[in-house]
């Protein structure tokens, strides 16, 4: 990835019109100087979602997600960081900051361009292949397995004439190289010959979630072998690193689980009848990365392979894939030893749906599978298998959900929930220690103290000039809340070099979600939101008085803890002096602070 330099960051800010790009995603009105519409991020009727053009940023009022046009890159189309810029970068042609590490990094960005172009043009060349109306035997088969003209168009579906080079015919046509359809995998070459890799298939572009043709799979419409062909790897087409549909699946807001099939036929298939929160592997088996791909967008997945041996260990291996990234499982038993293709011919929609209720949990689904290693009337059988499950209990990181499957390892077992609770290592409570758990704490309301600290960050982001004259009565070290501190120390660095930073650019200092929640918040108020309409002069005053009163008494509290910890006199009498002056200092602005209480 190309590294970003602070600078062209904010060029990229600059550059990017807020309100236009969150615009082809929602449809905004201007009330008041300011735009509003329907949260894309939660489901609401009136809207409390609001754009501020001047200042660069996001923020709903109802879920709270907030941030500037990156994070909302990033949030809505599941991209990382970097590829959140680059997105933006090439919708306001703003070129990508040289990468400085790789002296080849033009050399590669031009061949994955012209890669790009040439899978563009191929997926259009076998669209028309389809369509041209010289292949009845391929649009047959689509028909066959209840694939219509809206799926065909909607997936780019096409066929590969049965054909040596007419392929290569129409991309040499097209000014091409025999060099560079090598380097797209749409060629083979050997014993002096060159022809197409595709021929006699029905073909399916790999569209990646930047909506380019990363690549191809094939399928013969008979039982020849292999059944499914791919693309190679390429400069633009890592098999591991993508999934098949995500170009569709990031068009549905507020996904609630993805479905996870083995091939791109049971994708398709899913579409058409009505189920589009669904992906593929592309022709391997799920990795790591592919799992970390599915995080961005869910953390819920029902794996959904074939129903014979090898989709049953296929989702053994994806389930451990999937859990070791946090991600909840749950594996649909598809009856028969079917794909989910064949199911939905002739169960339907309404059929897959009561299997996706019937799914098993991860822990449920590996019990089942280890059951079927052993003769469960056989008493040696049966132990061993507790074991095996027991083995698997102690890989889990949740208490509840430990304790939960003791209780259901000692049901399918009959060994008592005490023994299997041991061997898992459990700790085993006594009788009387059964008390009811505590009722969950409300949370807090802020303090005085917080209310201060917001309002001083607020004020020096509408203000940044304010922050330079804070400088002399405040330090880092008075701000408690982490995101306060790191805006007001960014601004103040702003404000020395001359240089106002806008909202947008504020918030790129920030990283995690409640960050930007919180600053987007604050970004959003008025101070009358905080001074209730006393004078600001005083209120400040007063804010920053709370503040230091607060780090006053944070370091008059460590300062008696260390007091009767330190055996050295010396020591001990600079921290009593220190002591007596806190005190002093506390009592004289606690004297001068205001009685009110916010």
């Amino acid at each position: 990835m190309p590294l970003f330099p602070e600078e062209w960051i904010h060029e990229l800010h600059a550059k990017v019109n807020i309100v236009d790009l969150v615009g082809e995603y929602v449809t905004l009105q201007n009330k008041s100087g300011r735009w509003w519409a329907c949260c894309p991020f939660h489901n609401e009727k009136t809207p409390s979602f609001t754009v501020n053009a001047d200042k660069g940023f996001f923020h709903c009022f109802g879920c709270g997600k907030g941030g500037n046009a990156i994070h909302f890159v990033m949030e809505l189309e599941k991209m990382t960081f970097p590829e959140a810029c680059e997105f933006l970068a090439e919708k306001v042609h703003l070129a990508l900051p040289e990468k400085t590490d790789d002296s080849n990094y033009q050399k590669k960005k031009a061949l994955r361009e012209k890669i790009l172009r040439i899978n563009k043009q191929t997926a259009q060349f076998f669209y028309a292949n389809l369509n041209s109306g010289n292949e009845p035997a391929a649009l047959e088969y689509l028909k066959g397995r209840d694939l219509g003209a809206p799926v065909i168009k909607t997936f780019g579906i096409g066929f590969a004439q049965d054909s040596w080079d007419s392929l290569i015919k129409m991309l040499e046509g097209e000014g091409y190289t025999q060099k560079d359809i090598l380097d797209a995998g749409l060629a083979k070459s050997g014993e002096g010959k060159f022809y197409d890799a595709f021929r006699n298939r029905i073909i399916m572009p790999i569209i990646n979630a930047f909506g380019e043709v990363i690549g191809f799979g094939g399928r013969v419409m008979d039982d020849s072998m292999p059944k499914y062909l791919n693309s190679p790897e390429t400069a633009v087409f890592n098999k591991s690193r993508n999934l098949y549909n995500l170009n569709l699946v990031k068009k549905i807001r507020n996904i609630q689980f993805l479905i996870l099939v083995e091939g791109y036929m049971d994708v398709i298939a899913m579409y058409a009848h009505g189920i589009k929160n669904c992906v593929a592997t592309l022709g391997t088996a799920l990795t790591k990365e592919q799992a970390r791909l599915i995080k961005r967008y869910t953390n819920t997945v029902f794996i959904s392979y074939d129903g014979d041996g090898a989709g049953q260990k296929a989702a053994l291996r994806a389930v451990d894939i999937l859990e070791a990234e946090q991600v909840e499982c749950r594996v649909v038993a598809i009856p028969q030893g079917q794909d989910p293709d064949d199911f939905l011919k002739q169960h339907k929609k309404e059929g897959y749906e009561k299997l996706l209720k019937q799914a098993r949990t991860a822990m449920d689904y590996k019990f089942d599978q280890a059951a079927a290693k052993y003769n469960l009337d056989d008493g040696a059988e049966m132990e061993k298998y507790a074991h095996e499950c027991i083995e698997m209990l102690k890989q889990v990181q949740s208490a509840v959900i430990k304790e939960k499957y003791v209780k259901n390892l000692a049901g399918r077992t009959g060994f008592s929930v005490h023994s299997i609770t041991q061997d898992v290592g459990i700790a085993v409570k006594e009788k009387n220690q059964n008390a009811a758990a505590k009722p969950v704490a409300k949370p807090r309301k802020l303090t005085a103290a917080a209310k201060a600290e917001n309002y001083v960050t607020a004020l020096a982001c509408a203000n940044p000039e304010k922050a330079m004259e804070l400088e002399r009565r405040l330090t880092g070290d008075d701000f408690y809340e982490e995101t306060n501190k790191k805006m007001f120390l960014y601004i103040l660095q702003c404000a020395k070099r001359g240089f106002t930073p806008n909202g947008d650019e504020i918030l790129s200092v920030l990283t995690t979600e409640e960050e930007l929640n919180h600053a987007t918040r604050l970004l959003s108020s008025s101070a009358d939101l905080f001074t209730n309409g006393k004078n600001a002069d005083s209120y400040l005053s007063d804010c920053v008085k709370r503040m230091k009163m607060r780090s006053m008494e944070s370091e008059l509290d460590a300062c008696i803890r260390e007091v009767g910890n330190e055996k050295d006199a010396t020591a001990r009498s600079k921290i009593v002096e220190r002591i007596s002056s806190l005190t002093k200092e506390l009592y004289q602005l606690r004297t001068k602070a205001s009685d009110s209480e916010e």
